[in-house]
């Protein structure tokens, strides 16, 4: 797991003590090690954290005649079985690590050897025989890389603050604006900051130092494929199968390795199939302060016959941690569990290098309430249940947020994925706040490629392709490497995730249950506590922080007239909006707080 930082170009010249400089802004990433290689046109760095081989696996790596190069941010988790045969077909490896095993793997098979990559990836390769920089990214999206042309050439990094040096000019762009006040991240395929770019999950990049010409591909891609005829309970065992493999590989390495154990189904799911293969990580679990997520914990650990560390979380926030957020996720993110994960990280790192954890589970195996909803809503008799305890719920309830939110509802997934999901602020509402109504056409392409043969797997896909990439899995990088702290997850592993998407879609929610097929895999396994336990996720009690620690960030907003937010937002309007949404949605009022807060201290450290 590294930092990496580099440049191609055959009009660059950039000299080591600035591509130094870019990786000690990098070094959070990777603090074991720094290490740096160049050539005419190009240069290679990365700062590493040494998860395999501690003696001999510094990068840059470069192959037996000095010709090939690469840097690497990740873990090949198959890397065994490709070291062996790359030494049956006579290379000679100095390491035993998996970083090694590109440049050789790349003398081979060229672009070709990113099919054999099992794993999480972000990595960069020149090859000084052909003159090319060659990028390429996992497929999930676990791990980030921006690229920016610059000077002739191009520059990348694992994080937006590294490029910043080496930018020509630094500004947010309007249409990713519009998108984060929407959404509270910026999704795929949009940055921050204009002229900036992200290499797509599951995309390849190559650089003609020479020319300067770029040429772009994809090297994998998740497709639906249901199979009508797969038996429900094939697929529960096929599933742990699966998912018990994916375990067993993320548990190597030469430091000891942890979990994450929240009261969680999915944490849960993985400790019990890690006891399978007798390699169970140690059990972390860090309280903040949920006595029910506690003993579910527990729970589990009993079950597996294995202690639970319980290590101390920190409560609520102060303000101090509001330009740390800033600081952390330098391109923004308004993603309220941003702060428990965050606080998960920093008291991991007290106990633990690398840690497994349960992420990917709700949005493959339909975890959320909006399955349900979405689900219930699509259905001729549910829905007309549902319009008719509207009507009743408005004169009962006075209209309770749920009544506001339900009765947007259309039937139509992509629709009531912005009811439901991620939203913070309406189009609607953004037009009004900001100067123009925000560009979707991000979340619009893949409304596209969803399938439309249910309701479920068109949220599936949503989940995939727009919401994992954009926030959870930036939110987990970003916040565990700001520990130094990797964190690795099974439920995300390339076959796991093909398998899933074979699955027929009613197994997911049968009897009206989220992870209905994951409760079911898991009945020999976990706790019936556990495996009945609702889904809580990390929902701090945002309101309350609002009103209390964050009460003067909030008043700052709205009366400090050197606030940096006016350069952006219409406050008049603004001012006008939030009354009636803080009467009629007050969860969604808070995230719009929130929202407008990181932005502010985002616009004071970067821009």
């Amino acid at each position: 797991m590294c930092g990496i930082f580099g440049f191609a170009g055959r009009r660059i010249t950039c000299s080591q003590e600035e591509v130094k400089l870019a990786l000690s802004l990098l070094r959070h990433r990777g603090p074991d090690a720094l290490g740096l290689r160049a050539g005419p046109g190009w240069a290679l760095g990365a700062c590493r954290l040494a998860i395999l081989d501690l003696v001999a696996g510094d990068q840059p790596v470069s192959n037996e005649a000095g010709q090939i190069h690469a840097v690497f941010n990740g873990e090949i988790y198959n890397y065994r079985p490709l070291q062996q045969a790359l030494r049956k077909n006579g290379h000679r490896l100095r390491s035993s690590g998996d970083t090694e095993l590109l440049v050789h793997l790349w003398e081979e098979q060229g672009r070709g050897m990113l099919q054999s990559l099992r794993g999480m990836f972000a990595l960069a390769l020149v090859d000084e025989r052909t003159h090319k920089l060659f990028l390429a990214r996992d497929p999930v999206g676990k791990k980030p890389l921006y690229w920016m042309r610059a000077y002739g050439g191009l520059f990348f990094a694992s994080e937006l603050k590294a490029l910043r040096p080496f930018a020509p000019s630094w500004s947010v762009d309007p249409q990713a604006l519009g998108q984060f006040l929407t959404f509270g991240f910026v999704p795929e395929g949009a940055c921050f900051i204009t002229g900036v770019e992200k290499l797509p999950p599951g995309h390849w990049l190559e650089l003609d130092i020479p020319t300067g010409e770029i040429r772009t591909g994809t090297h994998f891609e998740f497709h639906f494929a249901v199979d009508p005829g797969l038996p429900r309970h094939a697929a529960a065992s096929q599933l742990l199968e699966l998912l018990g493999e994916a375990t067993a590989l993320r548990l190597q390495a030469d430091v000891p390795v942890a979990l994450f154990l929240s009261g969680g189904l999915d944490s849960a799911t993985v400790a019990a199939l890690a006891a399978r293969v007798g390699e169970v990580p140690r059990l972390l679990f860090v309280d903040l302060g949920d006595a029910g997520e506690r003993r579910r914990a527990e729970a589990t650990a009993a079950s597996l016959q294995r202690p639970l560390e319980v290590l101390p979380g920190q409560g609520a926030p102060d303000l101090a941690l509001l330009p740390r957020l800033a600081e952390v996720f330098d391109e923004p993110l308004a993603d309220p569990s941003v702060v428990p994960t965050l606080f998960v990280a920093q008291a991991a790192a007290t106990a633990a290098k690398v840690v497994l954890n349960g992420d990917g589970g709700d949005e493959l195996l339909a975890g959320y309430r909006r399955f349900l909803l979405a689900h219930a809503a699509s259905h001729p008799a549910t829905g007309l249940a549902l319009k008719a305890a509207l009507g009743l719920g408005g004169r009962l309830l006075g209209r309770h947020w749920w009544w506001h939110r339900m009765s947007g509802s259309v039937g139509d997934p992509a629709h009531d994925y912005l009811v439901w999901g991620p939203v913070k602020f309406t189009p609607r509402e953004v037009g009004q706040i900001f100067w123009e109504k925000p560009d979707l056409s991000t979340f619009e392409e893949v409304v596209r490629r969803a399938p439309r043969d249910s309701i479920i797997n068109c949220l599936r896909a949503l989940e995939l392709w727009f919401f994992l990439p954009g926030d959870l899995l930036v939110k987990m990088d970003r916040a565990t490497m700001a520990c130094s702290v990797e964190a690795r997850s099974p439920f995300l592993d390339r076959e796991v995730v093909q398998f899933l998407l074979t699955v027929p879609p009613q197994y997911l929610l049968a009897g009206w249950r989220t992870k209905s097929l994951l409760r079911e895999a898991t009945k020999a396994l976990l706790p019936r506590s556990v495996r009945r336990g609702p889904k809580r996720g990390f929902e701090p009690p945002l309101g309350q922080w609002l009103a209390g620690p964050w009460r003067e960030a909030v008043d700052q907003l709205f009366h400090d007239p050197g606030a940096r937010l006016r350069s952006f937002i219409r406050m008049g309007p603004l001012g006008q909006l939030l009354p009636s949404l803080a009467l009629q949605d007050p969860p969604r009022h808070a995230r719009a707080l929130f929202t407008l807060l990181t932005l502010e201290h985002w616009l004071r450290r970067w821009n």
